[in-house]
């Protein structure tokens, strides 16, 4: 997928999360999610991070050569035992639930219905650049949008799984984060695993 198409892939993503959060009930906020600890407006700001996040990204375009190729590279690499997927999980699940508390559903749910959008235009306007993504690496921009895929995919299936919801995700943003997912495991140990000749601890490839 070239950079464009990412960005209508995240875009159609955030759509679906901007009109879900606008029919959201008050008893809805305070749902349970089948993450430990998050209920449903703890998820939703951790996941309104992203767009946020996206509009600062888009403001650190560099020369320098990208650390990582691609997104499932820098995903590995922060998804090992003593990576930052694992040594920032409690802080992580802190973050999202003092942003719950500290802005209000308006805020949280205007990030997918205004902030990332915003972003996305400005994404389209740089094309194919390399950006500081948060001081953590350089990645070709079309890279930093497929984190952003995989996130507003994988959380808006809590979501939807939380509301007891069968999932509707649009089906670019599933196709590209199966991708991903399949090239953060060792190729060999996911074939062998995905077609029964090898039983591993494979799974979950990313926390």
């Amino acid at each position: 997928m070239s950079v464009d198409d990412r960005l209508t892939t995240l875009d159609a993503l955030w759509s679906v999360w901007a009109a879900t959060g606008k029919d959201l009930s008050e008893a809805d906020w305070h749902r349970p999610t089948r993450l430990d600890g998050w209920d449903l407006r703890a998820l939703w700001a951790h996941s309104a991070g992203w767009p946020f996040g996206f509009s600062v990204l888009v403001g650190r375009v560099t020369d320098a050569a990208p650390t990582h190729d691609t997104a499932a590279a820098l995903l590995a690499e922060f998804n090992v035992p003593d990576g930052i997927a694992n040594t920032m999980r409690d802080r992580v699940a802190d973050s999202g639930r003092d942003d719950a508390a500290k802005y209000t559903l308006e805020q949280l749910v205007d990030q997918f219905v205004t902030t990332g959008p915003e972003a996305i235009a400005a994404a389209r306007e740089l094309g194919e650049v390399t950006v500081d993504y948060f001081g953590r690496a350089v990645l070709p921009l079309a890279e930093a949008v497929s984190i952003g895929i995989l996130e507003a995919t994988i959380h808006l299936l809590d979501v939807q799984r939380a509301l007891g919801q069968a999932p509707e995700v649009p089906a670019a943003g599933l196709d590209h984060s199966a991708e991903v997912l399949a090239r953060i495991a060792p190729p060999i140990d996911f074939i062998e695993a995905a077609t029964g000749r090898a039983s591993t601890d494979l799974f979950p490839v990313l926390s």
